[in-house]
């Protein structure tokens, strides 16, 4: 578990990291709601929202921080802590 304002510094790094079809997932104390982010190419991620809102979309690995900010605050309005965890095939 890290701290909400750590999120995205923490996320960047371990994004930059992973190789094609590794993924990391962000999600709730209760995880009952989850933010997936997949490196799908060089510069490609593919995020899939499960929360309120349910989505998948591709992004630029060069936008993924204004992303990010955007989606913790939909997906995780009142959280203070968030799970962090690496995903290998899902």
């Amino acid at each position: 578990m890290i701290d909400i304002n750590r999120t995205i510094p923490a996320v960047i790094s371990r994004v930059a990291s992973l190789t094609e079809n590794q993924a990391i997932r962000i999600a709730t104390f209760k995880k009952d709601r989850h933010i997936t982010i997949r490196r799908v190419g060089e510069a490609t991620l593919f995020i899939t929202r499960h929360g309120f809102t349910n989505a998948e979309y591709e992004l630029d690995e060069a936008k993924l921080k204004k992303e990010l900010k955007t989606l913790l605050k939909q997906e995780f309005p009142r959280s203070n802590k968030v799970h962090l965890s690496s995903v290998s095939n899902g």
